[in-house]
Parts: C-alpha cells; sequence; structure tokens
C-alpha cells in the first residue's frame, strides 16, 4: 500500500554492528521511494558506526538501549531524566514515519517500543507484527526468526510505505579517507595484491557464536601453506590476542589498529573474509565479496549475511555462490533466536554446532570461492 510521501522519516534500529548493517538496503530503498525526504535514524552507540557507512541517511540519532532492557532502567531517576529527553527531541522532530525494524519478542519490549513509538507523534507507523503490533498502523507480518532473513524483513516494512521489496544498488559506501588510510596500512605490512580478511571474534551479546580460535589459526596456515596468499587479521582492541596469534601463524595483524570504515575498505579490496556470524560478515556481504560464515547456535536464516547460500559440513559439491555460510546442520541447531523468542543466547556447554565445523571444512570452503574466482575472470576474458 502505497502512502502519502512522507518528508520526515525516523529508522529505528536500535541494535549492535551486524544488526544495523541488515537495515542498510531497507534504508536505501527508502531514499530511492523518497528521494527529497529526510531520514534519521535512532540506534545505539555501535550500530552509529554501521550506519554511518550509510549515505542515504540525514542523521543518527545515538541512545543506551542497554540501559532500558529491563524494567528497572526505566523507573531509575536519571535514565528516566534520559528517557524524558529523548522524548522531547523526536516530539519536535516532528516525523510523518516511523520505521520500527524490530521484532516484538516481548510483552516488555513491545510495551517499550509502543511508548518509543507514541513519542514521537507520528501519524504513520511501521512494522513488524506478530500479535503485539497493535499501536502500529501499517504493519508487516512477522513469521519469527529464520523463514525469512533480517535484512528481507526490514524491506518487508518499508514495503509498507512504497518502497520496494528488493535490494537496489549498494547500501552502503566506503569512505575515500578510509581507502587511503587502509592501502597505507596493507602497504607499511608488504601486503601486495590479493589477501584474505579474518575476522576470529563476534559481539558480547552472545560470544556463544564463536569458533575456537586455533581453528582460525589452522585455516591460516593452509591459506599460506597452499596459496601463499596474504591473510590480514582485523578486530577490536579486545581481538588483540587473537591476532597476536594469528599473526604467529603468518597473518598480518591489524586488530585493534582500524576504525569500521577502514576495515570495511579492507574488505572492498580483500579476495575472501572468513569469519563467524558477526558484524564483519554482514560487512562483507553488504559490500558484495566472497565469504565464509561460520554458523554455530545462532540462526542462519534470520542473520545470514545478505547475498549467502547454506553449505551443510561434508556436502559436496560446495554451491556455486560466491558467500557461503557454513554450518553442521544437526537438529538442535540453531537455539538461539528461534521461533518468536531468544532461545539459548550462550547456546549448551559442548557447542556441538561448532566444534562439527572443522578446520579443515573451512580451509576446502575458503580454496573453493578463490578458485571460483578465478575460473569466473577466466570465463569473462
Amino acid at each position: 500500500m502505497t502512502v502519502a510521501a512522507p518528508e520526515r522519516i525516523l529508522i529505528v534500529k536500535l541494535a549492535d554492528l551486524g544488526d544495523a548493517l541488515l537495515a542498510t538496503p531497507a534504508i536505501r530503498a527508502l531514499r530511492l521511494a523518497f528521494p527529497a525526504a529526510r531520514l534519521d535514524a535512532l540506534t545505539t552507540v555501535n550500530g552509529a558506526a554501521a550506519l554511518a557507512l550509510s549515505p542515504n541517511l540525514n542523521r543518527i540519532v545515538t541512545f543506551p538501549k542497554e540501559l532500558f532492557d529491563r524494567p528497572a532502567g526505566i523507573v531509575h531517576p536519571r535514565r528516566g531524566a534520559l528517557l524524558g529527553r529523548l522524548a522531547v527531541e523526536l516530539r519536535a522532530s516532528r516525523y510523518d514515519a516511523v520505521i520500527l525494524l524490530h521484532h516484538l519478542t516481548t510483552g516488555f519490549g513491545a510495551l517499550k517500543f509502543r511508548a518509543l513509538v507514541a513519542a514521537t507523534g507520528a501519524p504513520i507507523r511501521a512494522g513488524l507484527d506478530n500479535g503485539l503490533g497493535t499501536f502500529l498502523t501499517h504493519r508487516a507480518p512477522d513469521y519469527g526468526f529464520g523463514p525469512s532473513p533480517e535484512w528481507r524483513y526490514a524491506l518487508d516494512v518499508v514495503a509498507l510505505l512504497g518502497a520496494t521489496t528488493e535490494p537496489v544498488g549498494p547500501a552502503i559506501a566506503v569512505p575515500d579517507p578510509s581507502r587511503a588510510s587502509a592501502d597505507k596500512a596493507l602497504e607499511g605490512a608488504g601486503v601486495d595484491g590479493s589477501f584474505v580478511v579474518i575476522h576470529p571474534s563476534v559481539g558480547a551479546f552472545s560470544p556463544a557464536r564463536t569458533w575456537p580460535l586455533e581453528r582460525f589459526v589452522a585455516v591460516t596456515r593452509r591459506l599460506r601453506a597452499d596459496l601463499g596468499t596474504h591473510v590480514v587479521a582485523v578486530g577490536s582492541a579486545d581481538d588483540s590476542a587473537a591476532g597476536r596469534a594469528l599473526g604467529a601463524a603468518g597473518a598480518v595483524d591489524l586488530t585493534g589498529r582500524t576504525t569500521l570504515a577502514e576495515v570495511a575498505a579492507l574488505i572492498e579490496r580483500s579476495g575472501l573474509v572468513i569469519g563467524c556470524d558477526s558484524g564483519i560478515v554482514h560487512l562483507a556481504g553488504m559490500l558484495g565479496r566472497p565469504l565464509v560464515a561460520i554458523f554455530g547456535p545462532s540462526n542462519a536464516g534470520a542473520w545470514r549475511p545478505i547475498g549467502a547460500v547454506e553449505h551443510r559440513v561434508g556436502r559436496r559439491p560446495f554451491p556455486d555462490a560466491s558467500a557461503i555460510v557454513v554450518r553442521a546442520g544437526i537438529p538442535c541447531s540453531p537455539c538461539f533466536y528461534v521461533g518468536y523468542g531468544l532461545g539459548r543466547r550462550e547456546g549448551c556447554r559442548v557447542k556441538t554446532c561448532l566444534s562439527l565445523v572443522t578446520p579443515e571444512e573451512v580451509g576446502e570452503a575458503a580454496l573453493h570461492l578463490l578458485r571460483r574466482q578465478v575460473s569466473v575472470a577466466e570465463r569473462d576474458r
């Protein structure tokens, strides 16, 4: 259903890096549908780093969502004052439409988002509905986590206002200064030609998604031995120990030495990216780079990178795709974000779903994608 062209739109995505990146195709679709509109985003500090790569936003407003994940956060006097200031700012912006890019997984969460949307005073309120979205004026069906990837759900919501339902054009853009900084870092490390980016960690929200570091080390050694290709390790300062371990295996350690935009520039230049279910693999997906994403307890149906195809351990041949999600596919996986709920955020103790993803499997997938690029390039000559 097409609505009258709104002049001021607020996109609400209070999320970390990966989830915020998955909203960027929908933001791009809104910009194409309403080129003259003011598009603002409300997100977290981490989400802002991702959305800063979107050339389609006019303004990014940050808010510490984590302070209000429990009812006690709302009744706390100082935090209540913070909420009040946000409500005043949102109302003063006089938004015509609010786009809520969140599942309503709990009654308390639905109550929070109801209050947030009401604070804007916007007459158009669009979002996903699983039965808790009665406060929305425009509702897209929410079938739970997995039947549609998260980026597709976001496009379903903006389609309620008349935007396209398919990704169109680049959703993010790498700044030229970041490209220059990344080139300088590569030059300083003696990296020329093609290289593989490895990101060995995940965000703090669910460390259970992490593939064991020693397996990333084994893959690094194999890529260096079999192909002689450079491997570049990226991550935050918190990943410095992992970076040192990969460095000892022959990788160039850039962990803690780059901004997110500079990591994006490195990925843009790379021949392949390898990582777990994290924001960095979503960055690779948005940039259209060849990718091996390792999934364990988390829901690949919901959070697979855009363009990625699932590959289950042991199956051959590998999918004819440039981006692959590698997972064991055992009956108990996924156990994190299932149905309409959170599920087991920390997985189980044994992490069988990750232990079955061997370094040999990931190494073969990486070699397959690197060779596929050569074949495609030769075919297109």
